[in-house]
């Protein structure tokens, strides 16, 4: 790999780092679960543009595949963080209903 193509690939993962909604993706996690890890796998966002313009065949390939890849990692990341505080929730929820139910028979007996 040139020195055209490592320097692409690492500008693309800091502009992708910092171009994903990160409480999108939590909160897509959250709302949506399962589906929402899946959505944040399948989604491909695509770079701007601007970030492209007279740039080589060869960087804006490269630009290209590396921002999608670290895009793709940081959206499943924060969505895998809102499907865990949700199954988290979730759990305490469930602790805390089973909690109720033993002290509301625990009185009537």
């Amino acid at each position: 790999m040139n020195n055209d193509a490592s320097q692409a690939r690492m500008i693309a993962e800091q502009d992708a780092e910092t171009d994903v909604s990160k409480i999108l993706w939590i909160v897509v996690g959250f709302f949506i679960n399962l589906i929402g890890l899946l959505i944040a796998y399948i989604y491909q966002p695509t770079p701007p543009a601007s970030r492209l313009i007279e740039k080589s065949h060869e960087y804006t390939m490269y630009y290209t595949e590396a921002y999608q890849a670290k895009a793709r990692t940081e959206q499943l990341k924060y969505a895998a963080i809102g499907f865990a505080i949700s199954c988290g929730l979730g759990f305490l929820i469930i602790i805390s209903m089973f909690a109720m139910i033993g002290s509301i028979n625990s009185i009537r007996y």
